[in-house]
């Protein structure tokens, strides 16, 4: 209908042109409407008509290209189909037949030895090209008169009876291929390097492809068995495998077949096999397999099996597998099994096995298996046992440690080592504990702190008088050898001696001598007079020496001698009813600061 339509348009312009010539009416050029128009009444060269004939020229370039693109593809997609075509052909070649009067030979089927087959030669007259007929073997075809020829290799019952005994035969379970006339079982190695060969053959090679959108390329409209040494995208590049490299704006995909080079966008780079190169992004890379060699990304890089090389990263790192070099994020940094190099990390770093190296981050590290090397953060470092050093400002927590943790709060169970910190907590430590608080079920070590709560230490109450204060009480605590001593004193107010109370601590050592005893300790204390936490300018310091015996298993006399010197200042009481025996005395600052020294003795009990 249209095409009759135009037909009928075509001839009545033609009839209204002859009639308009013989009425004498001259033939007028159409001018279209619109800017165009307009531009050719205003002149070739006017600003307006340049304007136009650029755009035209834009819009020719635009259409070129994109036609030239679609030309590649539709070249490419043909290149591969015939590829496919004769690979097929010449495949299945042995097993077809031209035409008649050309007999080609069929191979035998596999699970029937050629030599057993029964063979006979019949033609067919007037048969169709490339057909032949086939009756337990390969038939040659009939001479072109058309007259059936005898066969040349009767059938006989033999034959036959060879032929029905090879099919009462069990089949083989694996994959039988004919060898010399026999039935032979082929290795499960020689399976899956045919399914590998047949693989790379349908593979195909375009060494430079040139992308605007997937499916619109140089290499054709479907790159998924295309192999690029050079693969460039406008929007996106997609190919089987990569040997070389890949770049575009948004993305780069890579099939099964892997990376071997490089991948450079400003989107993300995905390789669904094994990664043998360097990734560069600023949104992610992913390797669907092993990684051997470098990912770079502002946002993350991720790799689904073991990476060997390097992940640098503003946002993430994680690997699935075993990572064998470097993880450096501001976020989290993640190893799936073992770590053999380092973690640097802002955030966090973690690794899902044992870890050979160090982790370092600000935030927290943490590792499930055995650590051999360093974990150091200014948060938390935790780990399921540790060979080596742990260092944090926050908290540092091991299962079992062969080394040191140096923390503000350090945790343990097993500790062969020592933990410094202002906390220290432990099950059983084989060494030493320093800080503030020592707590340990069991301690073969020394605990030196200002409270030590370990077992196997020390923990007593005692009692006793001295010529400073009449009646005293201290708690003493620590390890095996070192202890800390808290005490407080009182002395009633008895003839021209006024009452006075003493509060002190003091750091001491014990040597234990079976049922006896010997300490040695430095006190310091101050000195009240009215109330005990009243301000004072008295501050005593004493060295003191004693020995004890051990009557009962909770129960010990002491006694012993001090040295003593009493400091005041500011003109403050010098305390001269304090002191036994001789004393030195100094006077400095004008006569504001007095030192006294002199020799003391005490006894009491300790429970």
């Amino acid at each position: 209908m249209l095409a009759a339509a135009l037909k009928w348009t075509g001839d009545s312009s033609a009839r209204c042109r002859c009639s308009l010539a013989r009425a004498g009416w001259r033939r007028l050029p159409m001018i279209p409407h619109g800017p165009g128009a307009r531009a050719m009444r205003a002149g070739p060269h006017s600003k307006q008509s340049r304007k136009v004939q650029a755009m035209n020229r834009k819009v020719s370039v635009c259409a070129g290209m994109m036609a030239a693109v679609v030309a590649f593809s539709a070249s490419a997609e043909e290149t591969a189909g015939g590829q496919s075509s004769s690979a097929a052909s010449s495949a299945s070649g042995a097993a077809s037949v031209d035409w008649p009067g050309v007999a080609r030979e069929l191979s035998a089927p596999p699970l029937v030895a050629a030599a057993e087959q029964p063979v006979s030669h019949s033609s067919a007259v007037g048969a169709p090209a490339g057909s032949a007929s086939v009756s337990g073997a390969v038939n040659p075809v009939a001479p072109s008169n058309g007259a059936s020829s005898t066969p040349a290799v009767p059938a006989t019952t033999d034959a036959v009876g060879d032929a029905s005994r090879l099919a009462a035969k069990p089949v083989a379970s694996t994959v039988d291929a004919v060898v010399g006339g026999e039935v032979s079982a082929s290795a499960p190695e020689e399976g899956s390097a045919e399914a590998k060969a047949e693989t790379d053959a349908n593979e195909v090679h375009i060494p430079f492809s040139l992308t605007l959108v997937p499916g619109l390329s140089t290499s054709g409209f479907h790159t998924g068995n295309v192999v690029n040494n050079v693969s460039i995208g406008l929007v996106a590049t997609h190919a089987k495998r990569v040997d070389g490299l890949a770049m575009s704006l948004a993305g780069n995909w890579v099939g099964e077949g892997g990376l071997s080079g490089a991948q450079l966008a400003v989107g993300a780079n995905v390789a669904r096999g094994p990664v043998t190169g360097a990734q560069f992004s600023v949104g992610a890379n992913v390797a669907g397999a092993d990684l051997l060699g470098l990912q770079s990304s502002v946002g993350v890089n991720v790799v689904r099996g073991n990476a060997e090389g390097a992940q640098l990263a503003v946002g993430g790192n994680i690997a699935s597998g075993e990572v064998n070099g470097t993880q450096m994020a501001v976020a989290v940094n993640v190893a799936g099994k073992s770590l053999l190099g380092a973690q640097l990390g802002v955030g966090a770093n973690v690794s899902g096995g044992p870890v050979r190296g160090f982790q370092a981050a600000v935030g927290a590290n943490i590792a499930t298996g055995r650590v051999h090397g360093l974990q150091a953060s200014a948060g938390l470092n935790v780990a399921g046992q540790m060979t080596g050093l742990q260092m944090s400002s926050g908290v540092s927590y091991v299962r079992n440690l062969s080394g040191a943790q140096l923390s503000i709060i350090n945790v343990g169970g097993e500790v062969d080592g020592a933990q410094v910190g202002i906390v220290n907590i432990a099950s059983n430590v084989t060494g030493a504990q320093v800080g503030l608080l020592n707590v340990a079920r069991e301690l073969d070590g020394e605990a030196v702190g200002l409270l030590s709560f370990v077992g196997g230490g020390q923990a007593h109450v005692q009692a006793w008088a001295s010529d400073v204060a009449l009646t005293n009480v201290g708690v003493k605590l620590g390890g095996r050898h070192i202890y800390s001593l808290f005490t407080v004193g009182y002395s009633p107010s008895i003839d021209e001696d006024r009452r006075r109370y003493v509060i002190g601590a003091g750091l001491g050592g014990h040597i234990p001598a079976g049922r006896f005893f010997f300490d040695v300790d430095v006190v310091s204390s101050t000195l009240h007079t009215k109330r005990l936490f009243d301000d004072t300018n008295h501050v005593l310091g004493q060295l003191r020496l004693t020995a004890g015996w051990q009557v009962a298993r909770h129960f010990a006399v002491f006694g012993g001698v001090s040295a003593n010197t009493l400091v005041t200042w500011d003109d403050s009481d010098p305390w001269k009813e304090l002191g036994i025996g001789p004393q030195w005395r100094h006077v400095a600052d004008d006569g504001r600061t007095t030192v006294r020294m002199w020799p003391g003795l005490l006894a009491g009990v300790q429970i």
